[in-house]
C-alpha cells in the first residue's frame, strides 16, 4: 500500500511539493532547536517538531536511516559527542540530517542520496584524527 501511494504522489507530482514542504519546516524546527537547545539537551516540543517532518521525509523517501558500527574509535563522553557532533556540521551543513552517536555505534537519519558521503565521513573518521583528541 505503501508503495502505491508514493507511486501515485511521484505520478502526481505532490511527492515534490511534499517533500519540499517538509524540508522548509525540518529547517524551521532545526533554528529552533539550535536557539533553544544544545547538543545534548533539547525541549521536547523542539525535538517533537523536528521528528514530526523527519518522519514525514522519511516515508516519502527523501531520508533513510543507516547505523554504523565504529571499530576503531568510538564516541566516548560529552566532549568526545560535541567534537563528534561538530565534525558532522562541518561536512554536512544542510541540515537535514540527525545522528546519534555514542561508544562504538552511530544511527544516522539522512537524505538517501548523501549515504555514500555519510559512509565515507565514518570511513575517514575511523581513519584520521580529524583534529579531535581520541578518548578510549
Amino acid at each position: 500500500m505503501k508503495n502505491l501511494i508514493l507511486f501515485l504522489l511521484r505520478l502526481t507530482g505532490l511527492r515534490a511539493v511534499l517533500v519540499r514542504y517538509h524540508q522548509w519546516r525540518l529547517r524551521g524546527a532545526a533554528a529552533l532547536m539550535k536557539k533553544f537547545g544544545s547538543d545534548t539537551e533539547m525541549p521536547v516540543w523542539c525535538s517533537a517538531r523536528f521528528r514530526r517532518h523527519q518522519r514525514a521525509l522519511r516515508r516519502l523517501g527523501f531520508l533513510i536511516e543507516r547505523e554504523f558500527a565504529l571499530t576503531s574509535r568510538p564516541v566516548y563522553g560529552r566532549e568526545g559527542y560535541r567534537a563528534f557532533c561538530e565534525l558532522m556540521r562541518g561536512r554536512f551543513p544542510d541540515g537535514y540530517w540527525s545522528c546519534a552517536a555514542g561508544g562504538r555505534r552511530i544511527i544516522l537519519i539522512a537524505p538517501t542520496s548523501q549515504i555514500p558521503e555519510w559512509e565515507q565521513f565514518v570511513s575517514e573518521y575511523e581513519s584520521k584524527t580529524f583534529g579531535v583528541k581520541d578518548e578510549i
